[in-house]
């Protein structure tokens, strides 16, 4: 009898701390969500964020577009984030399908299987949408971010305003995940935009670079070496937050700074920086509201009426150190709710 008495005994202490391990974990959740212990919020939506890069850049999209979410009613989460080993986007997207999620967010990573793990998500009804990288081969129902027309005639504009007499040397860095398909025509539209716009007395020699921008070492070495080879570029152009902070950092520790024009990228607190200094003449900034809002439109519009626009364009602008201020302001501004006249 007393043997099974600490029998029960153990099995209800069991049944104790399971009970008190799940609540915790949706404490937790709640915690997450921003609930305190006497609301609980219901979403309509489950959302899956897919992204292999987790630079400053994405995470800002991120947040961007789980508020957007939020005030359609739908719960954003990012795929893999936290756990202890890190998965492919092909992977991510095959985890959303077992999770039953009702559509997919995607920042491809350039993965040879992406393609056919985007349609296994269509077949079991889970749209994809794409965001700053384009699979127009696929069966994503929509893309999410700035053609590279608008790309190629934005750089192609700073470039004849940075360009010199004579014979400029242009490196447009790639990324690893970008298509070639992409790369190439945006190097052929910003080929055109120079062409159009230069005189006899400037020419450009433009080529390209591949960098891993998902591991900061390789991207720190990658773009040391261009700028210190025997090849070194005029003027740098970057497509993503890592590559500009690595290319400041690097004029800075070679003493490269006005000898090589850097365009960047986006705008983090390091890149900010360098405006103000004016180690870097100009960076480019997107319309991050926009473009969560249109992530949120483009799924919500597929899941209720089986159809949404192919393309939302979001805006790409630039940023130099006599805008900053300014910029700075109405981030400020933003961040605290209030209106900028």
């Amino acid at each position: 009898m007393k043997r099974l008495f600490v029998l029960m005994a153990a099995m209800l202490s069991a049944a104790a701390l399971l009970l008190a391990g799940i609540y915790i974990y949706y404490q937790s959740k709640a915690q997450e969500l921003g609930l305190d212990n006497d609301a609980v919020r219901e979403y309509g939506r489950h959302y899956l964020f897919v992204s292999s890069d987790s630079s400053q850049m994405m995470q800002d999209m991120f947040d961007d577009i789980f508020a957007a979410c939020e005030d359609a009613g739908a719960y954003l989460e990012w795929c893999g984030k936290g756990t202890q080993r890190s998965y492919t986007a092909s992977e991510c997207i095959d985890i959303s399908i077992a999770m039953e999620a009702d559509g997919i967010i995607l920042y491809p990573d350039g993965s040879s299987t992406l393609e056919a793990s985007i349609d296994r998500a269509l077949d079991r009804g889970i749209p994809v949408v794409t965001i700053l990288r384009d699979l127009p081969d696929s069966s994503r129902v929509s893309y999410v971010g700035v053609s590279n027309y608008q790309m190629g005639e934005l750089y192609g504009g700073w470039l004849l305003s940075l360009m010199k007499k004579g014979t400029n040397r242009v490196c447009l860095l790639q990324d690893s995940g970008d298509t070639e398909n992409e790369t190439q025509l945006l190097f052929t539209q910003t080929v055109q935009a120079v062409h159009n716009g230069s005189s006899n007395d400037e020419k450009m020699d433009l080529f390209t670079r591949n960098v891993d921008s998902t591991v900061d070492f390789d991207a720190e070495e990658v773009i040391r070496d261009i700028l210190l080879g025997p090849d070194a570029p005029d003027i740098l152009i970057c497509r993503n937050s890592v590559q500009t902070e690595c290319a400041v950092q690097a004029l800075v520790e070679y003493n490269l700074v006005g000898d090589v024009q850097v365009v960047g990228f986006y705008v983090t607190d390091t890149i900010l920086s360098a405006l103000k200094q004016d180690l870097i003449p100009v960076t480019m900034t997107i319309d991050r509201k926009a473009l969560g809002e249109d992530c949120v439109q483009a799924l919500d519009d597929y899941l209720e009426m089986q159809r949404t626009s192919s393309y939302y364009n979001i805006t790409l602008d630039s940023l130099t150190p006599v805008t900053m201020d300014h910029y700075v302001k109405e981030e400020q501004a933003a961040q605290s709710g209030e209106v900028q006249a």
